[in-house]
């Protein structure tokens, strides 16, 4: 087999984590980023994603119904236009890359934005059309360079099978002075280190590379963006196995949106979660509980 280098810092060196549908995850020793190796190719990537069922039924890799999960994701989602809106408060051009079907768009739209989307699946980026109201595409290729205040990209970095090319790709479309945001999940979370068999975000061939901080820092650097900033969200701390057995049900609901009653299900899950930061700071101090990383970098001026 012929040796695959780190898709973040290019070194050889690196520990097998986990395997799962067949894909091997290895995390690189210098930078400490986990990829897939050997890496599918380009063409392969994009023809997973015109399969609907990553979009409608397949939850193991992709959603079991993403129009669902629309409840769970607008808090995120109006979060993140606030802090978006605290850098580029006259608002703007904004470009969501993997825009799925437009559902942050929507609520961006309705806060002043001007809206552009590109989503890689063709029947979703029909309904992210229908949705907005103007076309979305299925390629960047297809954009005008220079031409946006704003790129945002929720959850779609880690599916790049080369994030530094592809972050430089994008950079091009913001104009001088411009803002990339994005989010995507946390390889330094407890469970990706202590128990890769169980974290959610081990999932190819959907999920290629999987990033630390220090290693969003690096691919943002390698991709020209500057200055940088990284932050974590979304805590998720390490429970005793009996109480794991009996909110994973809570869990798994409020994930895919089909918790009812909404309000109930969400303060008891919080509640469990604010138990469980108690006692992960007595059995397991040391312990990164955020799920998720996010990140503004700006192209320079």
């Amino acid at each position: 087999m012929r040796k695959q280098f780190c898709p973040i810092c290019g070194g050889a060196d690196s520990i097998p984590v986990t395997s799962r549908k067949g894909y091997r995850y290895v995390c690189c020793i210098a930078c400490r980023v986990v990829y897939v190796s050997p890496m599918p190719t380009a063409d392969q990537v994009a023809a997973f994603y015109q399969n609907p069922a990553y979009f409608m039924g397949d939850e193991e890799v992709g959603y079991r119904d993403y129009a669902a999960m629309h409840k769970a994701l607008a808090p995120h989602f109006r979060r993140r236009l606030r802090i978006l809106a605290e850098s580029l408060p006259q608002r703007g051009r904004l470009l969501d890359v993997g825009c799925a079907d437009g559902y942050f768009l929507q609520l961006a739209q309705a806060e002043g934005w001007e809206v552009a989307g590109v989503e890689i699946s063709e029947p979703m980026a029909r309904e992210a059309s229908k949705r907005l109201g103007v076309p979305v595409v299925t390629s960047v290729d297809k954009l005008p360079p220079g031409a946006y205040d704003a790129v945002t990209l929720w959850e779609v970095a880690e599916h790049f099978p080369d994030p530094v090319a592809q972050l430089q790709r994008l950079a091009a479309f913001l104009r001088p002075g411009g803002i990339l945001m994005l989010s995507t999940p946390n390889a330094g979370h407890w469970q990706a280190m202590r128990e890769p068999e169980a974290w959610s975000a081990y999932r190819p061939p959907a999920h290629l590379v999987l990033f630390t901080a220090g290693s969003l820092k690096m691919a943002l650097e390698k991709a020209g963006f500057s200055p940088i900033r990284i932050w974590k969200v979304s805590p998720l701390p390490p429970l005793p196995g009996w109480v794991r057995r009996i909110t994973a049900p809570i869990a798994r609901a409020l994930a895919d949106g089909s918790a009812q009653p909404w309000g109930l299900a969400l303060y008891l899950w919080r509640a469990v979660r604010f138990l469980g930061w108690m006692w992960q700071k007595i059995a397991f101090p040391q312990d990164d509980i955020f799920m998720t990383l996010e990140a503004m970098a700006w192209r320079p001026a």
